[in-house]
């Protein structure tokens, strides 16, 4: 490896994200909870990508990412890979895909909406109308929302919004 190349350790056994849209390595930390893990866990922001300019990337020792959480990671980084290492080779690679339909993960802010009704034990349900940029739609009230309008639904944190990226 060349000297003006920044070496990231491998990890033995957990997963990597890579690919991140450049900036949201924190914000996704953050919203999947990973950011409580006492684990070791290395951050790669602004890294520079052949494909795609700059990304971001996160390695995390001993976790092992949940379906919520993939999910999560493809409403803000639709171009994410998530690899699974064991004795520091990979031994899945999995391209997140975006949901054409995005359920419960997002809270609609529409306060006249049926998922708002403290009466009615309905969850939210998105159907995605574009990827990048994303923008989704309530299929109960026709909101639209784009990326920076979106409030996550948690049940640890009650809500967390996207925090916009900063470039500098």
């Amino acid at each position: 490896m060349s000297e003006d190349k920044l070496k990231i350790e491998r990890i033995h056994k957990g997963t990597v994200i890579d690919h991140i849209d450049a900036g949201y390595a924190l914000t996704i930390l953050n919203l999947t909870n990973l950011d409580e893990s006492p684990n070791l866990m290395t951050i790669g922001v602004n890294v520079p990508s052949k494909k795609y300019n700059k990304k971001d990337i996160i390695k995390i020792e001993g976790v092992f990412l949940n379906e919520i959480q993939m999910q999560q990671i493809s409403i803000l980084s639709p171009n994410a890979t998530i690899s699974l290492i064991d004795d520091y080779k990979v031994i899945e690679k999995i391209k997140v895909k975006l949901p054409k339909l995005i359920k419960k993960l997002i809270l609609c802010q529409n306060t006249t909406c049926i998922v708002n009704s403290q009466k009615e034990p309905i969850s939210s349900e998105f159907l995605v109308l574009e990827e990048k940029p994303l923008k989704i739609q309530c299929v109960y009230c026709d909101r639209i929302y784009k990326l920076d309008e979106i409030i996550f639904a948690s049940k640890e944190k009650k809500e967390k919004k996207v925090k916009q990226r900063i470039q500098i």
